[in-house]
C-alpha cells in the first residue's frame, strides 16, 4: 500500500494551469495595453515552463517511489 500520492496534486497543478491559461485567453480580449504586455511578460510567461518543470519533476519522483516501493516489496 502506497503512503503517498503525488497524482491528484499534479493533476490538480495541470488543471490549475488549463484554468489560468483559458482566464488569461479571456482577459486579452479586453485587457491590451502597455500594463498587460507588462504583466504578462513578468508573470505568465516565465510560469508555464516553470510549472511543466514542476509537473515532469512530479511525475519523474512518483515513478521512482513506485519502483523503490516495489523493490522494496519484493525483498
Amino acid at each position: 500500500m502506497k503512503s503517498w500520492d503525488l497524482t491528484s496534486g499534479a493533476a490538480k497543478l495541470e488543471l490549475a494551469m488549463q484554468s489560468l491559461v483559458g482566464a488569461v485567453a479571456e482577459t486579452e480580449k479586453h485587457w491590451d495595453d502597455e500594463t498587460y504586455e507588462s504583466f504578462r511578460q513578468t508573470y505568465l510567461v516565465p510560469l508555464e515552463p516553470k510549472v511543466r518543470m514542476a509537473l515532469d519533476a512530479i511525475h519523474t519522483l512518483g515513478a521512482l517511489l513506485a519502483r523503490a516501493e516495489r523493490a522494496c516489496r519484493s525483498d
